[in-house]
């Protein structure tokens, strides 16, 4: 018990990579990801469009029909300067595949857009992702939040990124969903390809019941006050995603370290240092970083008030954390000595 096991290490990897299931992998009209070994079909018309049957396509040709031309324009222009860069036409769909998995394989990135999504919904906002094509880590990705305001007037928003047809289709898509910004939010993933022309992929994405926007609601209450229906609803949460190693590791922590009795079938007594932990756990499960602001040090006086992030248990210890500060060195805590600091924008665990 001095550290996180490493099965549930792998409990919170499968739960994070699950919460983030890229939209081009899903069909657009249940929004759900095919069924193992299956696949999507595409839209004839546009062949952008994907579905898991025809009944889907079907049920989806009303709002589809009105964007099915602007995508097949946007699909050619980029099949165009595929190939205008050097590319071979039976190689297009493979290289917009390698987007996506360019993309899949940061942990966190798609949790950190559609938190940025949530909290600047009211501004309808496209977010844009991009890294350069030579990023092997996502240490070049960079996330942008664009308010509708500031391009729906602009023919030309970003036109080093965008060709003519992909800004057509963008605005399409955001006719489309309009009224639904409580519900979907677009993105794009760019791949910066320096010399030649940029590779976009644009999509969509629902905002799920048991997401990365529903955990930091419940990291922003646990954070705030010490009411016991707040832990319930975190280990609800680790519940819903199967993740039920989590709460038993948390409940063994709350008697052994902060001294909580839990009877069988209860929840341990909430404090401060307790929701903190969970509060980690939480965004920890998401890949997502933990800020934090260190508060009544007695033998380290001179670090109070100074802010960093959450990199674990300390080795060989069994309350205290590892705290990356700003300036990058890093100090051994408990969690009585941490606040979170909520931010504006949350992102991804750096690595």
């Amino acid at each position: 018990m001095e550290f996180l096991p490493q099965d549930l290490r792998g409990a919170t990897d499968q739960a994070g990579r699950a919460s983030a299931c890229p939209s081009k992998n899903m069909c657009r009209g249940c929004v759900s990801c095919p069924a193992p070994g299956s696949k999507l079909r595409y839209c004839g018309r546009c062949e952008v469009a994907a579905y898991c049957s025809q009944q889907c396509a079907r049920a989806d040709w009303d709002t589809h029909k009105l964007v099915c031309e602007t995508e097949n324009r946007a699909h050619k222009d980029a099949l165009a300067s595929f190939v205008a860069g050097g590319g071979r036409t039976r190689d297009f769909n493979q290289a917009g595949r390698n987007i996506d998995i360019q993309f899949e394989k940061v942990r966190g990135l798609f949790n950190e857009i559609e938190l940025l999504a949530w909290r600047s919904r009211s501004q309808n906002p496209l977010i844009l992702a991009s890294a350069l094509d030579t990023d092997v880590d996502g240490s070049t990705i960079r996330i942008q939040m664009m308010p509708r305001h500031l391009w729906d007037d602009d023919p030309c928003f970003l036109g080093d990124t965008f060709t003519d047809a992909q800004r057509e289709a963008i605005r399409d898509v955001f006719g489309e969903s309009l009224l639904c910004s409580n519900t979907l939010y677009t993105y794009v993933l760019c791949i910066v390809r320096p010399g030649i022309p940029n590779s976009v992929r644009i999509a969509q994405r629902h905002f799920e019941a048991n997401d990365a926007v529903r955990a930091v609601e419940i990291v922003e209450a646990l954070t705030a006050a010490t009411r016991p229906e707040d832990l319930v609803d975190a280990f609800a949460w680790f519940d819903a995603i199967h993740a039920q190693d989590m709460v038993h590791w948390l409940k063994q922590r709350a008697t052994l370290v902060h001294g909580c009795i839990t009877p069988i079938g209860s929840m341990p007594v909430s404090n401060q240092a307790l929701n903190t932990e969970v509060a980690y756990m939480l965004l920890y499960t998401l890949d997502i970083a933990f800020d934090i602001c260190l508060t009544g040090l007695r033998a380290a006086v001179h670090l109070n008030g100074r802010e960093g992030v959450i990199r674990g248990q300390e080795p060989g210890s069994l309350e205290r954390w590892r705290v990356r500060l700003e300036n990058g060195t890093c100090v051994s805590v408990k969690a009585v000595n941490l606040v979170h600091v909520r931010r504006v924008k949350y992102t991804r665990i750096s690595p």
